[in-house]
């Protein structure tokens, strides 16, 4: 028998009048509820845990791989009998959908249907960032005085989370769970509203972001955030050590779980065109938010190196960020304007491509919690090079493991695996061999984020404000 999943779809916040047979317009925020179908008398009777989880990133708005993480872990939380109310943010500079239907696997498919509604929210942006689509939004609604949204970033945070404390009085739960700063005083309302226990559900800290102190309001809340929930899940040990390190969190607190990646799709195998570059061509991929922390600066100056040693090769930035204008000018002066390709944000099918037509995929960051891009590398069969200090280099065998910053040994591993198919060869299918072991599935995290519930559960301390 299929198997499936359906979506409950709610909103909260301020309604405005629909007309009849229509569905109602939400100013505020969007909440999925995600429920397993396969029998409505046996799920009756199976007791399961019930989340409600606040996020900030879901497709098809996505700024980083937070969006595919977290399609990930809701899509394995339904598989091991989890119900997940999720509750997520949009951005408003991005023109919303009527709808979205995700389908997986015919022992696991779900069918979403989801009303896109505006905030000006965003993935991975900080104050600035905030006030830049703050901004866009009063102009082009043409507003000159009070907006429905909060005035900064902070006071928006605070408005979801006097969103979240009305949902948490409506919608069953036995548990919450908060993803990133962004979204903790949303569990914190919740909590002190339902009085169920809040995981903190952390993917990356201040000092990731910035290479730094960063913002300290951020740094605050981040701090306060983690100390006050009941567990904290954490996507790697390297991060859970800097939590404790920076945030003096407490060790026994933390659930590590690390990412799986999404092998429903089919379609890694599967030929989806030759690459525009030309046969023959070695191409050498950088994926990811052409940020700072992603260490695209390191992709170039490495891109200089392997230039002079392969004359053939090319070489494509694909993502977006505010250190592309300084990416495209230092590609000039260093000679490789006509070998480097910047693509701009990629989704769905083009993703695939690019890491197909690849022969070798970097991931040079400063700081990665863990890399969510190297697990997708090697399930298109794409050698990667990962930071030693990345979480992915804590589960991951069969990839280079560099200091991001030494640029001769970087050249070095990316000319070896170019000059020399053999080792490419070796390395891709040996990638997807430890690819296909179960700790890589959607279905371990999940499984370990079951039971960092149940942990919450137990150590959940009453009379929590």
């Amino acid at each position: 028998m299929v198997k499936s999943a359906s979506l409950n779809m709610y909103n909260v916040g301020r309604w405005q009048k629909a007309p009849a047979g229509t569905l109602p317009v939400l100013t505020a925020f969007d909440s999925m509820r995600f429920t397993n179908r396969d029998d409505a008398v046996a799920e009756e009777r199976r007791e399961s845990v019930r989340v409600l989880m606040f996020g900030w990133e879901f497709p098809p708005y996505q700024a980083g791989g937070l969006a595919t993480a977290t399609v990930g872990l809701v899509k394995g939380l339904i598989r091991v009998g989890v119900k997940v109310t999720l509750v997520v943010p949009f951005p408003v500079e991005q023109s919303p959908i009527s709808g979205l239907r995700l389908v997986g696997r015919p022992d696991s498919a779900a069918r979403l249907v989801v009303h896109r509604i505006p905030s000006p929210l965003v993935p991975y942006g900080g104050v600035r960032e905030y006030q830049e689509v703050f901004a866009k939004t009063r102009v082009r609604s043409g507003q000159v005085a009070r907006s429905v949204y909060g005035a900064d970033l902070f006071e928006e945070v605070e408005r979801f989370g006097r969103l979240a404390a009305e949902l948490a009085a409506q919608e069953p739960h036995d548990v919450i769970d908060a993803h990133d700063w962004i979204s903790f005083e949303a569990g914190l309302r919740a909590r002190a509203v339902s009085g169920k226990p809040l995981v903190a559900h952390i993917h990356a800290i201040e000092f990731d972001r910035t290479g730094g102190d960063g913002n300290p309001e951020i740094a605050r809340r981040e701090r306060e955030g983690l100390a006050a929930a009941d567990r904290v899940v954490s996507n790697s040990c390297r991060l859970r050590d800097l939590c404790i390190s920076r945030y003096q969190v407490p060790a026994e607190k933390f659930d590590v779980v690390h990412w799986g990646v999404d092998d429903d799709t089919g379609t890694h195998g599967v030929e989806i065109g030759g690459s525009p570059l030309g046969v023959g061509a070695p191409v050498v991929l950088f994926l990811g938010r052409v940020t700072s922390q992603k260490g695209p600066d390191y992709f170039l100056e490495m891109a200089r190196g392997v230039a002079r040693l392969v004359p053939k090769a090319h070489f494509v930035v694909a993502g977006s960020g505010d250190m592309l204008p300084y990416l495209i000018h230092r590609s000039a002066e260093i000679g490789i304007a006509d070998r480097i390709h910047f693509t701009g944000g990629l989704s769905g099918r083009d993703v695939e491509r690019v890491y197909r037509m690849a022969d070798v995929c970097v991931i040079p960051s400063r700081s990665e919690p863990f890399g969510l891009v190297a697990l997708e590398s090697l399930l298109h069969g794409t050698p990667c090079i990962v930071p030693k200090q990345a979480g992915v280099s804590e589960v991951l065998q069969n990839v280079f493991k560099v200091d991001p910053w030494d640029i001769d040994e970087l050249v070095n591993k990316v000319v070896s695996i170019l000059k020399y198919p053999a080792l490419r060869g070796e390395l891709s299918e040996r990638g997807r061999a430890e690819l296909s072991l179960p700790r890589f599935t959607l279905d371990e995290p999940a499984r370990l984020t079951a039971n960092a519930y149940r942990n919450a559960t137990r150590a959940r301390v009453p009379n929590h404000a």
